[in-house]
């Protein structure tokens, strides 16, 4: 059963139609992703082309993965401090962990790593340190859980690699590195630190305080224990050719182009054009943040739209990117936690691109902020 798959792939390409036509419905499967909205839309896909979602498969987010695959099985046994038999009901979404300082100062609500509360708050874990735990048990208990997943899962898929990040990161590479685990993981590398989901570690991949790390250093991650795809999900099947060229050319990021639409990108200057745009229902309106704010036009942050397809979509840049049509214009200054919700919001459409400087903007902003 060994012989994991690492596939990374571009926005567009089809990431959830490849799992879900990958998948052998005779076979016991687990399918993990971030959100809620992930698992509804990998299950629509399975059902397209199963016809249902097969009996031996589950499809489901990755803290209910851990809590109910990893965590809650094990508990009369797991190892936390000097307790024993921690009994839970739950994942608690509602609160977050005390941090260890605040402002620079020591947080006396803080639990250590040995005390379960540090875990567990009234009987429910801390989604964001379920990793963690699982991580700490000695291997003794790893092997139980492996051991016990061998015997009913053949297959594990997780869609969205590049979320996984921080412990939740190193979770993954545990199974990736157990040659009796047979994982295939699918992601686009740049698409990481933009996430829709409220359970998403904010540490980097790597430790030693390196912030980012490029698409060779993390390649590096799996090296000699998984192979490593980067060609079969690299043409989008959203995303023009035209548009494709300019990310290429503007971001430095690597993305083909499958559609047949011949595809229409521009920087908006003029008054009466901006006016057009703004005023068009049809077109969805990407801001860096905020979106909120504004009433009257169908808006989202560029981060939120992860996931989302539009026919027209409107990107109002940031001070950041102001000389994006410049011909000099280069990012080589910039990090991913900057270019990426960028990347994300100009792989949205399918037809129509329309970019608005926050400059020219501002003079018709006051028509739609919310008073």
């Amino acid at each position: 059963m060994a012989g994991s798959t690492i596939m990374l792939a571009s926005a567009g390409s089809g990431k959830t139609y490849y799992i879900a036509n990958q998948l052998n419905k005779n076979q016991k499967n687990l399918v993990i992703t971030y959100t809620r909205q992930n698992v509804a839309n990998l299950k629509r896909e399975i059902k397209n082309i199963h016809g249902e979602v097969p009996k031996n498969t589950q499809v489901l987010t990755f803290s209910s993965f851990v809590y109910r695959w990893l965590l809650k099985p094990f508990e009369p046994i797991l190892e936390i401090g000097s307790s024993t038999v921690i009994i839970t009901n739950g994942v608690e979404i509602n609160k977050e962990p005390e941090p260890q300082s605040i402002k620079g100062k020591p947080n006396y609500k803080y639990f250590k790593q040995d005390d379960y509360r540090h875990y567990i708050y009234n009987q429910k874990y801390y989604p964001s340190r379920m990793s963690s735990l699982v991580l700490a048990q000695s291997k003794e208990i790893k092997k139980m859980i492996i051991e016990r997943l061998n015997k009913f899962c053949d297959q594990i898929y997780f869609d969205e690699l590049q979320d996984f990040m921080g412990k939740d990161f190193d979770l993954l590479s545990m199974f990736v590195k157990e040659k009796n685990v047979k994982v295939f993981a699918v992601g686009d590398f740049h698409q990481h630190s933009v996430s829709k989901s409220n359970f998403s570690a904010t540490k980097p991949f790597l430790k030693k305080g390196k912030i980012n790390i490029s698409k060779e250093e993390y390649k590096l991650l799996f090296k000699g224990k998984v192979e490593i795809d980067e060609s079969t999900l690299i043409k989008s099947r959203r995303v023009p050719e035209e548009i494709c060229n300019f990310i290429n050319n503007k971001l430095g990021i690597n993305i083909q182009s499958s559609s047949e639409i011949k595809g229409h990108y521009e920087l908006l200057e003029t008054d009466s054009k901006i006016i057009e745009v703004l005023e068009d229902a049809n077109i969805i309106k990407l801001f860096f943040k905020q979106s909120r704010k504004y009433n009257g036009i169908p808006a989202i942050n560029w981060g939120y739209s992860k996931g989302d397809t539009y026919q027209k979509s409107c990107i109002i840049l940031t001070k950041t990117f102001e000389s994006l049509f410049e011909k000099d214009f280069s990012c080589a200054h910039l990090t991913p936690a900057q270019i990426n919700p960028l990347y994300v919001a100009m792989t949205r459409a399918t037809n129509e691109l329309y970019f608005i400087k926050e400059k020219d903007f501002k003079r018709f902003k006051s028509k739609y902020l919310i008073i």
